[in-house]
């Protein structure tokens, strides 16, 4: 029986400071109401920091005669809250 090496791909390690924690969790808890959220609404200047490590992603959905602009919170970003027993999903 021949048996052969297989690489995994490395996960991503996100080193997030308290405020950034602070500030995805306000983003899940306002996207989890159907709250639009943007940079304005969330406290802190933490927000760019996590558009940058792609945890916040900003959506547009274009149809015929509008388009629709929002932010959402990635599904990387709720596993990381979640890794760290964040309770906002209940």
């Amino acid at each position: 029986m021949d048996s052969k090496v297989i690489s995994l791909p490395k996960t991503k390690k996100y080193s997030l400071t308290r405020l950034m924690i602070v500030a995805l969790v306000e983003a899940t808890v306002k996207q989890k109401q159907g709250i639009p959220f943007g940079p304005a609404d969330i406290k802190g200047a933490s927000f760019a920091p996590l558009i940058k490590k792609g945890l916040i992603v900003h959506k547009e959905v274009k149809t015929k005669n509008d388009a629709q602009s929002s932010w959402e919170v990635t599904p990387e970003a709720v596993r990381i809250l979640k890794d760290m027993g964040a309770d906002v999903f209940a």
